[in-house]
This record gives C-alpha cells, sequence and structure tokens, in this order.
C-alpha cells in the first residue's frame, strides 16, 4: 500500500501536470497575439504571413474588408506604416480549436500628427499546434465620442453654440460679395462653396487673401435655375449619370437621384474636393447643395465614406428630414449637430428678422446650425433667379439685412449664445 506521503506526493503531480497543460495553451494564445501585433506595428510581413491563416480578413470600420494577400501589398509598398501601436485590456477566450481575443489598442500612423484608439476582436484558429490569426475586427473610436458635442468641443454641458453658415458661394459675384461681407464682419462663421459654379475662381481668391476665412464644399449635383447652368467638374464621358439630355446637372434632388450611379458620384466628389484644394482652398466641411446627397441611403453612405477619407465633418442634425433618415450610418465619434434651421416660404417678407430672434431665444444647450443664402436683390441676382420668388433674389437680399441686423445680434448677445464655426468641429477629427 502506499503510505500517505507518497499518495501525497502523486496527488501535488497530477494537479501541477494538469495546471502546466491548461497553461501552456494559453501561453501560446498569449505569444501569438503579441507577435501578431509586434509584426504589425514594425511592418514585419515574413512574421505575418506566418502567423496570419490563408483566409485571414480584417474588418475596419468603415466595413472595408482586407485579405491577407491584401494586407501584406499594403505593408509592402508602405501605405500601412505605425509609428506607435500598444495593447491593452486583454481577454483570451480558448476553444478546442479556436479562440477569441478581445482588446483596446492606441496607435499612430507613421508621420500622422495625432493618435487615435481602437476596439478589437481577434479570432485565432489552430493549425497543429500553432496558432494563426483568422480574422480581425477593429473599431475606431473617438475618446469622449459619447459627451454632447458642446463637451467635446471644450464649452460646459449647458452652453448654447450656434453655427452661421452661408450656402451657395460662387453661384453669383452678387453671392460671394455679400456673404465676404457677412464673413469680414463676423455676421456669419462659416460659408460653403459651390466649386461647379461660374464664380468660384472668385472665392478661390477670397480664401487665399484670407486663410483664417472658415469655407467648406457646398458639394454640387444639381443646377436648378433654368437659364443659368452649370455642370460636373470631371469630363461628362466618365460621368454621364450626372448630366441631363442638354449635358448639365439635372435641375432636382428627385431626378438627380433617380440617375446617379454610385461610382460616378464618387468620382465627382473627389474632383470637387480636389479643385478647390488645388485652388488653395482647403475645406474646412462638407455640405451638400439642396441636400442631393442625403436623397438616399446609398448617395449617403458614398457621401460619408469620402468624407472620412478627407478627415472633414459634414453637415447633419437629429431634429429634422432628410438628416435623421441617414443618422445611423454615421460613424461613431462622427460630430453630430443637435438641430438646423433655416427659414421656409412660410416666413413672410416682413418677418425676417423676427425669426431668427425667436429661433435665437428658443435655442437650447446644445449646437445647432442655422444655414443662410446671402446675395444683394440686384441686376445680377434678379437675372439668375427670375421667377423665383423662393430662395430668390429677394429672399438672399433679406437674409443678409437679417443677419446684419441689430436686433439679430442683439438676441445672439442676450440669450448667452456662442458662435462657432467648422473648423471648430473638424479639430475632434
Amino acid at each position: 500500500m502506499f503510505s500517505v506521503k507518497v499518495l501525497a506526493s502523486l496527488i501535488l503531480g497530477l494537479l501541477v501536470f494538469a495546471g502546466a497543460a491548461v497553461a501552456e495553451p494559453l501561453a501560446g494564445l498569449l505569444r501569438a497575439h503579441t507577435a501578431f501585433h509586434e509584426a504589425l506595428r514594425d511592418a514585419d510581413t515574413s512574421a505575418l504571413d506566418r502567423l496570419l491563416d490563408e483566409h485571414f480578413t480584417w474588418t475596419h470600420t468603415d466595413g472595408l474588408v482586407q485579405s491577407k494577400a491584401d494586407l501584406l501589398a499594403k505593408i509592402r509598398d508602405g501605405k500601412l506604416r505605425y509609428s506607435e501601436l500598444s495593447t491593452d485590456q486583454e481577454t483570451f477566450n480558448e476553444y478546442a480549436k479556436a479562440a477569441v481575443v478581445k482588446g483596446h489598442s492606441a496607435r499612430r500612423y507613421a508621420e500622422a500628427a495625432k493618435p487615435f484608439e481602437l476596439r478589437y476582436t481577434l479570432t485565432f484558429v489552430k493549425t497543429g499546434r500553432e496558432w494563426k490569426a483568422a480574422a480581425y475586427h477593429t473599431t475606431v473610436f473617438t475618446p469622449g465620442a459619447g459627451q454632447p458635442l458642446q463637451v467635446r468641443l471644450g464649452y460646459p454641458r449647458d452652453a448654447k453654440l450656434l453655427i452661421l453658415n452661408a450656402d451657395d458661394l460662387a453661384v453669383s459675384h452678387s453671392e460671394d460679395v455679400a456673404s465676404f461681407a457677412a464673413l469680414d464682419q463676423k455676421l456669419i462663421t462659416s460659408a460653403t462653396v459651390m466649386v461647379p459654379c461660374p464664380w468660384f475662381t472668385e472665392v478661390a481668391a477670397y480664401s487665399k487673401a484670407h486663410p483664417d476665412a472658415d469655407l467648406g464644399l457646398h458639394l454640387t449635383f444639381t443646377s436648378e435655375w433654368p437659364g443659368y447652368r452649370w455642370g460636373p467638374i470631371t469630363s461628362r464621358a466618365p460621368v454621364r449619370s450626372l448630366v441631363g439630355p442638354d449635358g448639365y446637372f439635372y435641375a432636382s434632388t428627385k431626378e438627380f437621384a433617380e440617375h446617379a450611379k454610385l461610382d460616378e458620384v464618387e468620382m465627382e466628389i473627389r474632383a470637387q474636393i480636389e479643385r478647390a484644394k488645388s485652388m488653395g482652398l482647403e475645406p474646412s466641411h462638407l455640405d451638400s447643395h439642396m441636400h442631393a446627397l442625403y436623397a438616399t441611403p446609398e448617395l449617403f453612405g458614398i457621401f460619408l465614406k469620402v468624407a472620412h477619407e478627407y478627415k472633414l465633418p459634414i453637415r447633419m442634425a437629429r431634429n429634422d428630414q432628410p438628416f435623421q433618415s441617414v443618422l445611423s450610418l454615421m460613424a461613431p465619434g462622427d460630430p453630430v449637430p443637435d438641430a438646423i434651421y433655416s427659414p421656409g416660404a412660410d416666413v413672410p417678407p416682413s418677418g425676417w428678422s423676427d425669426y431668427y430672434v425667436n429661433l435665437i431665444k428658443s435655442l437650447q444647450p446644445g449646437v445647432t446650425e442655422v444655414f443662410v443664402h446671402l446675395a444683394h436683390d440686384d441686376i445680377e441676382s434678379q437675372a439668375i433667379m427670375v421667377d423665383r420668388p423662393d430662395w430668390g433674389a429677394a429672399w438672399r437680399q433679406r437674409e443678409f439685412a437679417a443677419v446684419s441686423s441689430p436686433e439679430v445680434r442683439k438676441a445672439i448677445e442676450d440669450n448667452h449664445v456662442i458662435l462657432v464655426g467648422w473648423r471648430e468641429v473638424k479639430k475632434l477629427l
């Protein structure tokens, strides 16, 4: 018979062996996890080639899916380089032939000004005795993204922030002159430019002479004035779905949405952005003339994708169509103002200033955008906008008079409203 001492030694030995058997797989998984992120940080394609399963996929925040071959090619071509990459908060779950690791990672791209953070899920499969990375899902997030936008911008939670944006710059000389005056006098905080329109070069020259001016792009896919038309920046042959029989943009958002092909829309968005940049105008944000790019989820998806690539905020709000219908497509951390307003045809000509005063008095804590259309009721505007009372020459003159009025300026001051521009919002990206 075994003595008590011998029996105890056997039990202890079995426990140690069992513990080692459990610990060894976890240690192997830990090594594979560490090796994967070190190889990614160091751009070590040889190590990654060994560590990745042949069916490996990396799914990014924006839905982009990369294969093993895609990832290795991107690294070899120098298109993916990190100067910093660390992980923490890991949890490991091991199964018979698979394992899942979840964690947090802080990273900085090579030559990037700011780091970023993400959550990740890394799935491994066991091949023989080795763990291979089979799937990687990453979601980039912005620290503090759950906070109200005014707090993210550095203001108290009860602050009332107002963006006053003038749309339609470059549509005419009259539009430019009125909008430049409003910018110079700080009656508005920002403006958006229609790159395909005839007076764009005048706006580009103003931008160069006023580098602090907060100018975004009013991405343009419609041409609504019957006697005054414009078309794409891209040559017409590659974007035939964007133009009507006359070779110009369609007159309405409905016609545009019915005909537009998504790849051609993306091509033209990029062309308008690049034309502006080539003329020295670095946009602070993007929106869309006549809300054309908000017309369908598919169009908005293309718009949002390009905005993300250029790291530009876009016009968005929680209180109004068409913004609400696509709000769910915004990515975590995308800045979203709380409300947006602009006078409609129901505001009588005599009530323009009252509309703005009452709006300002009713503002709630948060970030609100009010967009206006400024021009003079002169011969040029009247000729372009003939027989169009809504958003026509007299309308635009009334808007200029309203934003210039002492009553509106006093309402802003009395109600402790803080004027901000899109450049402040852009800093969050």
